[in-house]
């Protein structure tokens, strides 16, 4: 069976020329502010061709010809993360809240989890898992480009490890492997890649991580079943399989969050995202509540304080982490080297630095430029550790000898080429 014949499942013969065509556009690009770096009305002054995003606040999509945003220092220094605009959807609609525990379930690259962080305004933890270990290091270099603490990076097949974690999580996004109908414009290969039966693989998959997942949830709690398919067969009826297997599964309704959302007329469950109608790649997303009578009990938050070798990490609040293996414990603070503390590269981008070394110096351009590069820089300050920020965002430590600044800008960075 072929794509578009397949489609005729649920969408008539005028829906399906409308997503054929729009699928020969270019792709869109999105992104989504750090508003705790930039101010919104600072960031628009700089970029005024963007376009707000029409349902995710503080996201925006723009055309990469005009602002290649992926080469400017303001990517670096975590004022934004690229997101594709239909992706970002998925943890605005869950909605996350202060001090929650959170588990994204296949996280890389990490835009959900990100955005999840910057929600909770990095109290709560979130857990972002990734069974690629090597997708779990581009999600590491995310979440330390962004400065966030409230973030524990874990490489688990969690299907081996969920009954340790049943009823444990606030909220769950499982965004699901998927045969990436969602990916056509993005990447041809999705096209050439694209068979029946490899969307019939990917549901069997999916209804035993979304099997998986409802039974980590808590009662009371929420998961957001999302996938970048067109296909009914890993979508609805994945969720409709969930369904079947606990009565104490309900639909939370969605679809008048936005007139841009589109509904199955045959199986109205969750919402699907077309880029005939919305200006993205294309998803599926839906969110189902665990009921209970019960109420939950009362978050506290203790901050938590871990050594791993010689480097001390902390995060919001203490945690479950029983058979995890641990990529990132939260905050990465410092690094111990004899009698010395090292403050290190992940906690100068993290919004607490400024409290730790109020010594901030902002330096001019020419001498960022020097800096990024791994050049020291001409001082005349008195000895010590200093926070260095360029117009006024933090983006590295430095230590001043009284006549130069020393260089701790990662190595593997001061090889990029920014523009700034």
């Amino acid at each position: 069976m072929d794509f578009q014949t397949h489609l005729k499942s649920y969408l008539n013969n005028e829906e399906i020329e409308l997503l054929m065509d729009s699928l020969k556009k270019p792709a869109a690009h999105g992104l989504l502010l750090n508003i705790d770096k930039m101010d919104e009305k600072i960031f628009l002054k700089k970029f005024p061709n963007i376009i707000r995003h029409p349902i995710v606040k503080n996201g925006y999509i723009f055309d990469k010809s005009i602002y290649p945003f992926g080469q400017y220092f303001y990517h670096e220094m975590g004022v934004y993360y690229l997101q594709e605009p239909s992706a970002m959807i998925v943890s605005y609609l869950l909605n996350p809240q202060n001090d929650e525990t959170i588990l994204d379930m296949c996280a890389a690259p990490g835009g959900k989890t990100i955005q999840c962080s910057l929600l909770m305004k990095q109290t709560g933890v979130v857990y972002a898992n990734d069974i690629s270990y090597s997708r779990c290091l581009t999600l590491l270099e995310n979440v330390e480009r962004m400065g966030l603490g409230n973030i524990l990076i874990t490489n688990n097949d969690w299907s081996k490890i969920y009954q340790k974690y049943l009823n444990y999580f606030d909220k769950i996004i499982l965004d699901a492997p998927c045969s990436g109908s969602g990916m056509f414009r993005k990447d041809n290969k999705f096209v050439s890649d694209w068979t029946y039966s490899k969307v019939l693989k990917y549901a069997d998959e999916q209804k035993r991580l979304i099997n998986i997942a409802y039974q980590m949830l808590k009662p009371g709690g929420e998961l957001i079943y999302s996938t970048c398919s067109f296909s009914m067969e890993e979508d609805e009826e994945v969720v409709l399989s969930l369904l079947n297997d606990f009565d104490d599964a309900q639909i939370i309704d969605i679809s008048n969050q936005s007139p841009l959302f589109y509904v199955n007329k045959k199986k109205p469950i969750g919402v699907h995202l077309f880029p005939y109608i919305f200006d993205g790649e294309g998803h599926y997303i839906c969110k189902i509540k665990k009921s209970s009578s019960i109420a939950n009990n009362p978050k506290i938050s203790q901050l938590e304080e871990r050594w791993f070798g010689n480097f001390l990490f902390t995060l919001p609040k203490k945690i479950k982490i029983d058979q995890l293996n641990i990529i990132r414990f939260g905050l990465k603070k410092y690094e111990k080297r004899g009698q010395d503390l090292i403050p290190c590269y992940h906690f100068s981008h993290h919004q607490s630095a400024k409290s730790f070394i109020p010594n901030c110096i902002d330096i001019n351009i020419i001498d960022t430029r020097a800096y990024v590069k791994g050049e020291t820089v001409a001082t005349n300050i008195e000895p010590g550790w200093y926070l260095l920020s360029y117009e006024n965002i933090p983006f590295s430590f430095a230590k001043s000898d009284g006549k130069l600044l020393k260089n701790h800008y990662p190595k593997y960075l001061r090889q990029k080429k920014f523009i700034i």
